[in-house]
């Protein structure tokens, strides 16, 4: 009696992807078309108010309200490209970043808006921090994703403080991470929408797509890592875990 024992779970965990990314495919084409065809009227609005706006005359009392439909063109365009973002399938090219150098970067577009709201930040880097293999574009959206939302809260509230957290870890697979803690201390986000902050189209706030979040989980999912919120008694805390470079990978 011959007896074969084989472990099928990555094959398994391989054909599930295959799908997904399928799937996903199929939800882009079909976006795509769906986008074009929502972009086309809009196009023809916007330059009909265009137009409208020129031909009337200067003392015409209904301006602002030319004004306020071209606004909702532009946010409509900012939405459907925003959806076509969201769901089209990426394919990412992953080297290994130094995060830190990428952090910065980002931190240092922000500082004049930051000055002139009253908020500082702080970026703190522990020692022996591993590098991360990752594309260099997307994880840069995520973190200016994060140091927006952040500095807008704050900037409602009346100015605060932003700190940038990173320090090495090693996961349970035995493999090397880095952590990553990104902490305001803005109003925070209330215990009754902490759990869909992450769903598509969902925010609190009355300009917002509710996009911004659900795509810096898919690129952080994609980059085989997490994101999760941490509950502070006052302002709003994320935690980004992403894996390392291993010392065969950086040899090679």
């Amino acid at each position: 009696i011959l007896i074969f024992v084989q472990d099928i779970s990555k094959e398994e965990k391989v054909r599930i992807q295959t799908q997904q990314l399928e799937r996903r495919a199929l939800v882009g084409q079909m976006n795509a078309i769906f986008a074009h065809e929502i972009r086309n009227p809009i196009n023809n609005i916007t330059s009909g108010i265009q137009l409208l706006d020129k031909l009337l005359p200067a003392d015409f009392k209904q301006r602002d309200v030319l004004k306020g439909i071209n606004d909702d063109c532009d946010r409509l365009t900012h939405i459907v490209d925003t959806v076509l973002t969201f769901s089209k399938s990426q394919s990412y090219h992953k080297t290994p970043l130094n995060l830190p150098v990428l952090i910065e970067r980002i931190l240092n577009r922000w500082v004049p808006r930051m000055k002139r709201t009253s908020v500082s930040h702080v970026l703190k880097v522990e020692d022996n921090l591993p590098l991360v293999p990752g594309d260099d574009r997307a994880l840069g959206q995520v973190f200016n994703n994060l140091i927006s939302n952040a500095v807008r809260a704050m900037e409602d509230s009346g100015g605060g403080v932003l700190s940038v957290r990173l320090k090495p870890i090693q996961k349970t697979t035995g493999t090397p991470g880095v952590q990553v803690d990104v902490l305001d201390t803005g109003p925070g986000i209330p215990p009754e929408v902490r759990d869909r902050i992450f769903e598509p189209f969902f925010t609190t706030k009355p300009d917002g797509t509710g996009l911004g979040l659900s795509i810096t989980k898919q690129i952080i999912t994609m980059h085989e890592g997490t994101i999760t919120l941490e509950p502070l008694p006052e302002g709003t805390s994320f935690q980004i875990i992403l894996p390392g470079v291993t010392q065969e990978e950086s040899r090679e």
